[in-house]
């Protein structure tokens, strides 16, 4: 008998062979059935072979018993047929011939146990039918003896062929499986050099790119500027490549996973037209058409969905050298939410049909010869392939040669905001006129594309259009209709110069131009780059002629008085610093009861509110606030300042009675946005930016001032082992140096305080204030770049905040290890400073405890001098000292 495991993999190797067993007794049971009856065998036998026939077919479509059992059942009753039709006179001679087809047949299914049940069914059926001849005295002549020993040899001979055939089949299997198992193996070896090779070329590209960066920054000569811009591209490219071998691992070996999120596909399409108007081409037009109808925030991992995006348009911007790429974007709704349907159409060189087969290869290029027309791994559709999949979508791609391509792509997505992504305030009110010459396109494709996508904004957005194509009939226009907005190419507004500029007082004009169009000297007219496409059109739509234009202008709000609340010093210090740099005046204090303290003393314009703090959380905070009826600031509006970056929270914040939400560490253009809706106009101002001027940075002031010893350079080197990532940090601190070390001491020398406290709170099971603390810790490490360690924390705080001990039991010790291990990095690498830090805390803590101790001496002196005697012991007044606490601070 086979190894059951065995038989298991054979009978998934020959599983196609089943359903031909199962037919075969079907047919086999009803030329039996028609033969009894003829031959008048015995009938009451047929409904027992009829209800075989039923049970197998049963268990054959429920399923519910294993491959190799349901065979076997098969298998058995067959025999009892064989038997049934064997032990009949005139079928004794036959029933080799039977037995021989069903060997045949069981070979098929790779079960030699089966052939070994027919070849014992027919000697025992050839041994009751000699038994019964010889019984009723028939003779044995030499015709018979002759005959039945050729048909014991022929079913011994046909099962032994049959075994044998399974045995060679079995081995070929085998040796297939090896051969299979070694390029398997040597796959994941090959996907293990590229990810390791990746990552080690990575490290070396990266600080190409921050050094270049930092050349950028330092940079004087226009020249040398612009080379250095070119190499910080070429690095870029390179970093993109690595990521995509790195995601080509990861497919490959099946160990990409989905991480799904909230986002809007505004902030997706913005990032993306940033990143590609570097690869475009002056002489290719790109066309994004968007749905306004689609939601306004989905969910699913945007991050591949921008990659999927990123891939399919600069493929088709690569392979087109004269026309354009249109990109339509809508969506369908689905019982789970929505398909996004994703089209992309290029003008270019097209693929054939044997193209078409082997595009989703790795490593394939249609054009891979010496001459070929762009860069690139071959991976691109490869990779979007996988990552649709991944996302439960499907793709499909048509293309002829020299006529172009058209890839089609559905990803299913949760919907969180049903609300259209774009709409405009006052669609009635709204008459746009186009100076738009799109004749001026030889390729009439893309100005088909052009017609649609504009006919779909109109559409879509509720407003009224009315284009025209020569300077006459805009004259005329302007003549018969009062427009509100005037969208004008680049080249008509160059050969109309003056008229459009007059039309510029009265209305807002729009010139739709390539990154290196300049507006004429004091122009009233506004400037949108290339690619024209939906979300910039809103922006406009949505404002007025007197709104001033923020492209290059610094956003200021000076005199605003702001109030910061975080019971996390690190977090004050961040704080503090970026909303001085708008020119604010701000106070800063740590706990919601002294912020309502303050509020009933001071007057403030803004309050910027952390919600996670001990003691009184920021919403109660805040509406105590709003309620205290002794308080200045009642009306004031309150800006929740928090880790918790989900748009879920944003909504919660504020239904709770918040103006505004900022996710920390915070971004500058989440915070201008944000100010500029609570803040009143008046103050909010611009300052202009000089274009023609190098951005610079304060860097070389910064290491005048700062220690010799350590430079950014140095310091990114120094933390690399630590899995700090400077520039990270750097940005937060919006590029100030001597602040990033100052945040990197506050961090470690913070660390000797609170790496006991939360172990002490581990210890004690006091998940509340646990999860306050590495709450915390998850922002403060992040804002100096320990992305790692801050996620560790957020894993952490999930956990305290729905008490999953045994999640927190598992990560604690890592997470603290990780802590500790940067801390002391951290005082390795700043010895001095935080040294110095030490000797001004100890300082501090000195006066603060002299200062304690005076107070202490003066109110025994004075209860020393009452004359207690006098006064009845109802009268007393007791006075109590209550030693220091735990944290330092005396309890008054």
């Amino acid at each position: 008998m086979s190894n059951p495991k065995k038989a298991s993999e054979q009978s998934e190797l020959f599983h196609s062979s089943h359903l031909m067993v199962l037919i075969t007794f079907t047919l086999c049971t009803a030329l039996l059935i028609g033969e009894s009856i003829l031959m008048g065998w015995e009938l009451f036998i047929l409904p027992l072979i009829c209800v075989g026939v039923i049970i197998c077919w049963v268990v054959h479509f429920r399923q519910d018993a294993s491959p190799v059992f349901r065979v076997r059942i098969y298998g058995i009753l067959m025999m009892c047929t064989a038997f049934f039709y064997g032990i009949h006179q005139t079928s004794t001679f036959d029933l080799a011939i039977v037995m021989a087809m069903l060997i045949v047949l069981f070979t098929t299914t790779g079960m030699k146990e089966l052939i070994t049940m027919c070849q014992i069914t027919y000697y025992g059926t050839m041994a009751y039918n000699l038994s019964v001849m010889a019984y009723n005295g028939e003779s044995f002549d030499t015709l018979a003896i002759t005959r039945i020993s050729l048909h014991l040899v022929l079913i011994f001979v046909v099962g032994w062929f049959s075994k044998l055939i399974i045995d060679r089949w079995m081995q070929v299997i085998a040796n297939s499986q090896d051969e299979i198992v070694q390029l398997t193996e040597a796959t994941e070896r090959l996907n293990d050099f590229l990810a390791n090779v990746s990552h080690e070329i990575r490290t070396p590209v990266n600080a190409v790119i921050g050094l270049t960066s930092i050349c950028i920054d330092k940079s004087q000569n226009r020249e040398i500027y612009g080379d250095l811009v070119a190499v910080r591209e070429a690095g870029r490219r390179v970093a993109d490549q690595i990521s995509d071998i790195l995601d080509y691992s990861e497919l490959d070996r099946k160990k990409a996973v989905s991480n799904n999120e909230d986002y809007m596909l505004s902030s997706v399409l913005h990032d993306l037209v940033t990143e590609l108007r570097v690869i475009k081409s002056k002489e290719v037009e790109l066309i994004i058409d968007v749905d306004p109808a689609i939601p306004a925030v989905m969910n699913t991992d945007v991050s591949k969905l921008k990659k999927i995006l990123r891939a399919l348009i600069s493929n088709g911007l690569k392979y087109t050298k004269k026309g354009g790429v249109y990109v339509r974007i809508v969506c369908e709704k689905q019982s789970y939410g929505v398909n996004l349907c994703i089209e992309v159409t290029d003008t270019g060189i097209g693929m054939s049909e044997y193209e078409l087969e082997k595009v989703y290869d790795s490593f394939y290029q249609a054009d891979s010869g010496r001459a070929r027309m762009g860069g690139g791994l071959g991976l691109g559709l490869a990779i979007v392939s996988g990552f649709v999949s991944l996302l439960g979508g499907f793709m499909t791609i048509t293309s002829k040669p020299e006529h172009g391509t058209t890839v089609n792509v559905s990803l299913p997505q949760k919907v969180i905001d049903p609300t259209g992504c774009m709409s405009v305030a006052h669609p009635d009110e709204l008459i746009l006129g186009a100076y738009l010459h799109f004749e001026k396109y030889s390729d009439p494709q893309v100005r088909d594309y052009y017609n649609s996508m504009v006919l779909n904004i109109v559409k879509g957005l509720g407003v009224q259009m009315h284009r025209v194509n020569n300077p006459e009939d805009l004259k005329l226009l302007h003549s018969t209709i009062h427009m509100t907005h005037l969208f004008v190419a680049e080249e008509e507004y160059e050969s109309n110069v003056d008229m459009i500029e007059e039309y510029a007082k009265d209305m807002i004009v729009v010139v739709v131009a390539n990154d290196d169009f300049k507006l004429v000297s004091g122009s009233r007219a506004r400037v949108m780059e290339k690619p024209f496409y939906c979300f910039p059109v809103v922006s406009v739509l949505n404002s007025s002629i007197h709104d001033k234009q923020t492209a290059g202008f610094k956003m200021f709000c000076k005199g605003v008085r702001a109030l910061v609340v975080d019971d996390e010093p690190m977090n004050l210090v961040v704080g503090k610093s970026i909303f001085k740099s708008y020119g604010m005046e701000v106070s800063t204090v740590i706990s919601g009861q002294e912020s309502i303290d303050i509020c009933r003393e001071q007057v403030f314009d803004i309050i910027f509110m952390d919600h996670m703090m001990g003691g009184m959380d920021g919403v109660e905070a805040m509406k105590r606030i709003r309620a205290d009826v002794a308080g200045k600031n009642g009306e004031v509006p309150i800006v929740a300042l928090t880790a918790n970056a989900m748009s879920s929270a944003k909504q919660m914040f504020l239904a709770e009675g918040f103006d505004g939400f900022v996710s920390k560490p915070i971004e500058t253009d989440e915070l201008e946005r944000v100010m500029r809706q609570v803040l009143p106009k008046a103050l909010v101002t611009y300052e202009e930016i000089d274009e023609n001027a190098v951005p610079q940075t304060d860097y070389e002031e910064m290491r005048k001032e700062s220690s010799p010893k350590l430079s950014v350079i140095s310091l990114r080197e120094l933390l690399k082992p630590y899995s700090v990532d400077t520039d990270t940090g750097m940005k937060y601190c919006m590029g100030d140096f001597d602040f990033y070390k100052a945040l990197l001491v506050q961090f470690a020398t913070e660390s000797e305080e609170k790496i006991p406290l939360i172990g002490r709170y581990y210890e004690s099971s006091d998940w509340k204030n646990y999860e306050i603390l590495v709450h915390a810790l998850k922002s403060t490490s992040k804002m100096i770049g320990a992305g790692t360690l801050s996620e560790s924390a957020k894993a952490l705080e999930m956990a305290a905040k729905e008490k999953k001990e045994e999640l927190i039991t598992e990560n604690h010790y890592p997470m603290m290890g990780e802590y500790s291990h940067l801390a002391k990095g951290l005082d390795a690498i700043l010895a001095e400073e935080i040294e110095a830090a030490r000797e001004e805390k100890k300082k501090t803590e000195k006066e603060v405890n002299e200062e304690t101790s005076e107070a202490e001496d003066e109110i025994l002196e004075f209860s020393a001098g009452e004359d207690t005697p006098e006064k009845g012991n109802d009268d007393e007044e007791i006075i109590e000292f209550i030693p220091e606490d735990e944290e330092g601070g005396v309890e008054k």
